[in-house]
């Protein structure tokens, strides 16, 4: 399936990163002030970076599925 793709994209600003677990014990930044970047591709992989580094990749399986009716309205009548 292919999705509409998303240039390469970054912007300035805050990156809150969170529902991440936190050692109590060590100083563990969970914020900061930097670039983002994005990007999505026509075949539905997605990379992410902070600062320049990759954060997280994804490569979709070959299964597709919709949830609820963000990607799929419901029927109006």
């Amino acid at each position: 399936m292919k999705i509409k793709p998303y240039e390469e994209t970054h912007m300035n600003g805050h990156i809150f990163i969170e529902n991440i677990p936190i050692d109590k014990d060590k100083n563990t930044v969970r914020h900061l002030e930097g670039d983002l970047g994005i990007q999505i591709a026509e075949d539905g992989r997605v990379w992410v970076c902070i600062e320049g580094v990759a954060f997280l990749r994804f490569t979709p399986s070959n299964k597709y599925h919709t949830e609820g009716y963000k990607l799929n309205p419901p029927d109006p009548s």
